[in-house]
């Protein structure tokens, strides 16, 4: 099958890497890798050095449809109807495609979460307006789509979705290893807004170093306040490379996590698939993932400190927490991932065209 996924940006080494963005790139060498199909992602920033699948760069002297917001929702959706997709027998569509209505071949449109939650999450009111102006658009996406996926039940929920299709994680690259000898706490997030890093590191000085004085917190966030960055508790990594994050997700005794929406949440399985125990903040891509609890601990923010100076003293607990985020991450392997897009794909051009 020749199959085309599109987004309007790839991962690149100069900028903070989006979620969005690096599931596609991941998936798409999964599919190539481990499904062998002949996949060709369609974007709008230049393939990642290390991709093993086709590329094609759409308005390559056109590079503001990408970097204006005004414009990627609303001029480059448009724009898209130029672009021909017949040599394609599926085109996988993962945003900013609501006014593409010129297919001609079987789409498929994955929601990575909601504009709605993200609107009410938001901590910022120009963020906030600007995600309530995404949302009616992103039902307008899966209107056009023969198929509606979303990454998680409460996602499938609120767009009606076809299928559940979850991320994946590399088994390969983030996988078990020995433990800092010092107690280590890891966080991989923004300082501000809903992932909230900076009331994480309020945390950790408060209550946890009170209790566990040798304890460290390795933040990995674009950017930090003068005092985090100056504790000398506390270490701060700025965009590491790949190898370099899988290697703190190892080292890591507990990975602590207080984001208060995610529609899915990839550092939890990335966590989980290091063996490294995680405690989330409740939302609705960690009740998922870690299953209502049962493979980590979701608590509120008056027991968060607590539950992370717990176990950082409690070794059993922690290897228990671990062993059973290993068998939560195994459900979530790339090779299990791409397969199952696989098979859909396939039932997928069997159906007739959809006509919008």
């Amino acid at each position: 099958m020749n199959i085309a996924l599109y987004h309007t940006t790839l991962p690149e080494p100069h900028r903070k890497v989006g979620g969005v963005e690096a599931v596609v790139h991941r998936l798409a060498t999964a599919l190539t890798v481990h499904a062998g199909l002949n996949v060709t992602v369609l974007s709008l920033t230049p393939a990642p050095s290390d991709a093993p699948y086709r590329h094609r760069q759409l308005f390559p002297n056109h590079r503001w449809l990408a970097d204006r917001s005004w414009a990627r929702w609303f001029v480059l959706p448009a724009l898209l109807n130029s672009i021909s997709l017949s040599e394609y027998d599926v085109v996988h569509l993962h945003g900013d495609d609501w006014f593409w209505m010129r297919r001609g071949t079987p789409s498929v449109r994955t929601m990575h979460g909601s504009a709605l939650d993200e609107a009410r999450t938001a901590t910022s009111l120009k963020r906030r307006l600007a995600q309530w102006a995404v949302y009616p658009l992103e039902h307008v996406a899966a209107r056009r789509a023969n198929q509606v996926w979303a990454i998680s039940p409460p996602c499938a929920a609120r767009y009606h979705a076809d299928r559940c299709m979850p991320n994946g994680v590399s088994l390969d690259r983030f996988r078990p290893g020995p433990k800092a000898e010092r107690p280590t706490l890891l966080f991989v997030g923004t300082w501000t807004g809903r992932k909230r890093g900076s009331w994480l590191f309020e945390q950790f000085c408060d209550h946890v170093l009170p209790a566990v004085p040798d304890a460290e917190l390795v933040m990995v966030s674009d950017t930090v306040s003068d005092a985090c960055r100056a504790h000398p508790n506390v270490r701060v990594l700025n965009r590491p490379d790949d190898d370099t994050l899988a290697a703190w997700y190892r080292r890591a005794w507990v990975f602590a996590y207080p984001s208060v929406y995610e529609g899915f949440g990839l550092p939890y399985i990335e966590a989980m698939a290091s063996g490294t125990p995680v405690v989330a903040s409740p939302n609705p891509g960690a009740d998922y993932v870690l299953d209502g609890g049962t493979y980590g601990a979701l608590v509120g923010d008056s027991a968060f400190a607590s539950t992370l100076t717990a176990l950082l003293r409690d070794a059993e607990r922690c290897q228990h927490m671990a062993d059973q985020g290993l068998i939560r991450a195994s459900e979530f392997s790339w090779a299990a991932i791409a397969n199952h897009h696989a098979t859909a794909y396939a039932s997928l051009i069997d159906k007739p065209l959809q006509v919008s």
